[in-house]
């Protein structure tokens, strides 16, 4: 049975629990979660033939999200009433805040994010032998998405001139020298002198500095959906990038560009969902160079690849989506 979580920034969690042992706030029923909005398609009727004109995959999109929670409110003990009361006022915290439904269903865990709309309670005769009361909840979702609980992302690290991230590098080394016998090796005087033989070319064998347990930082990643519907990942961008960010997702003919100084400390944040790119909460969307903004498709994959020379890197968040 499905297990609904409730959860508010200064709330804490509500666990309304369907299992068949589930004791306090009890999952009666559960509707508008497995099924999908309702479309938002017009249509334009042929003048000449059935039917209408033909509708493009852009064009089919999708209503806000209606979520009514059925729930039953039984107190741990026979003559509780202030346990069931209490119960029920802290469902009335949600209201005036953003509130994230999750709903754990078996090996689905997904969520989605609205506000309270209405809470409704049946006003019955109260059973003398245990105290309890109905309702129901229904939070409206403005972002249809079901989003899964488990994040799919990656981190990019900036390429860096200092550390040669941009290819391979020789350093010729002023002082690098070699010593000659004057006679006999062995048996005469040896001088030191300067030289670059054996420091313009590849040693073998190859030495790599790496142990087993780290990981190697780098520009390109690749971000998955096992969801039914495009994801549309946000882009966290730390500095320090002096020149701004440049993202390429090569396979896509796709770039995000945004030519504003990212420096230590200031969170750029671009939005694939909303195109915009904000710094603690400021629009700055006015600073973006290319607005190619991507979408992950169902069931597949987006690569990517940041081309900017810094000190920073870009955290990408995403999640398998849903309608």
């Amino acid at each position: 049975m499905s297990i609904v979580t409730l959860s508010a920034v200064d709330v804490p969690d509500a666990v309304i629990d369907g299992s068949a042992s589930a004791r306090g706030m009890i999952l009666r029923g559960l509707s508008g979660w497995l099924g999908t909005p309702a479309a938002k398609v017009d249509l334009t009727e042929r003048l000449a033939g059935d039917g209408a004109h033909d509708v493009q995959d852009a064009q089919i999109l999708y209503s806000a999200r209606t979520v009514t929670i059925e729930y039953r409110l039984l107190a741990d003990t026979a003559h509780d009433r202030n346990q069931v009361l209490d119960m029920q006022s802290h469902l009335r915290m949600f209201l005036h805040r953003t509130v994230r439904v999750r709903v754990q269903d078996d090996a689905h865990d997904l969520y989605c994010e609205g506000y309270v709309d209405s809470i409704d309670t049946e006003q019955t005769t109260q059973n003398i032998n245990w105290q309890f009361l109905t309702g129901q909840i229904i939070i409206v979702c403005p972002r249809p998405e079901l989003l899964s609980a488990i994040e799919r992302g990656c981190q990019l690290q900036c390429a860096s001139l200092e550390n040669g991230s941009g290819g391979l590098s020789y350093y010729p080394q002023d002082d690098f020298l070699a010593t000659e016998w004057l006679g006999d090796p062995n048996d005469s005087v040896s001088i030191l002198f300067a030289t670059l033989e054996g420091d313009e070319g590849i040693h073998y064998p190859l030495t790599y500095y790496l142990d087993d347990d780290d990981a190697a930082a780098s520009n390109t990643g690749v971000v998955t959906n096992n969801g039914s519907s495009p994801a549309r990942p946000v882009f966290r961008v730390h500095g320090p990038m002096p020149d701004g960010v440049d993202l390429e997702f090569p396979g896509t003919d796709l770039r995000l560009q945004c030519s504003l100084p990212v420096y230590e400390g200031s969170e750029l944040i671009l939005d694939s969902r909303t195109r915009t790119a904000s710094v603690n909460g400021v629009d700055v969307s006015e600073t973006l160079i290319s607005r190619g903004f991507p979408t992950i498709p169902p069931q597949g994959g987006l690569s990517l690849l940041l081309r900017t020379v810094g000190g920073g890197w870009v955290d990408v968040e995403s999640h398998d989506t849903y309608i």
